[in-house]
C-alpha cells in the first residue's frame, strides 16, 4: 500500500512510541522511511530588547540545537535499522514545523505521514497548537496518527 513513510518526531517520549510503530508498519510493507525534523530557528528576541547576546553563546544555542535533531532523526534511523526498513535522514530549519513537515513529505515523494499526538485537548490544544493538526489539515496524502 505505502511505499514511502515520512515519520517526522520532535524528540518526545511519544513520538518515540510513533517511531517503534511507524518503522513496523514500513516494514510490513516494504516501505522505506524518511526521518523528519524540523528544527526552529532561535528566538529572535535573544537578538533584540537589550538581550544582546555574546557571538559564543548563540553558537552554543545553534550547536545544541542541531545536535538535538541529529539525535532525534538517529533514534528513527536506529529503528528502521534495527529491523531493514531502508532509511533516509532529513533535517530542515524551519518557522512552522507543520508547513515543513507538508512540504518535505512533497519532495521527498512519500505516500503518506505517520506521526504522533500530545493529544492535548481544550484550551490546552488551544494555546499551544497543534502540528498533528496542522498536518492533518494541510496534507495533500494520508495521515497516520499514532496516540
Amino acid at each position: 500500500m505505502f511505499k514511502h513513510i515520512l515519520i517526522p518526531t520532535d524528540g518526545s517520549g511519544v513520538a518515540a512510541k510513533a517511531i517503534r510503530a511507524g518503522v513496523q508498519l514500513a516494514k510490513e510493507m516494504g516501505a522505506k522511511v524518511t526521518g523528519f525534523y524540523a528544527e526552529e530557528p532561535r528566538p529572535l528576541h535573544l537578538h533584540n530588547g537589550g538581550y544582546g547576546l555574546e557571538k559564543e553563546l548563540i553558537a552554543e544555542f545553534d550547536r545544541r540545537a542541531a545536535e538535538y535533531a541529529a539525535r532525534s532523526v538517529a533514534e528513527i534511523e536506529g529503528a528502521a535499522r534495527a529491523v531493514g526498513v531502508p532509511f533516509e535522514p532529513l533535517v530542515v530549519k524551519a518557522q512552522r514545523p507543520y508547513e515543513a513537515i507538508v512540504n518535505a513529505a512533497a519532495d521527498r515523494n512519500c505516500d503518506a505521514i505517520f506521526m504522533a499526538s500530545h493529544g492535548h485537548k481544550g484550551l490546552t490544544g488551544l494555546v499551544l497548537g497543534s502540528v498533528t493538526n496542522q498536518v492533518l489539515t494541510h496534507s495533500k496524502i494520508p495521515v497516520l496518527v499514532f496516540r
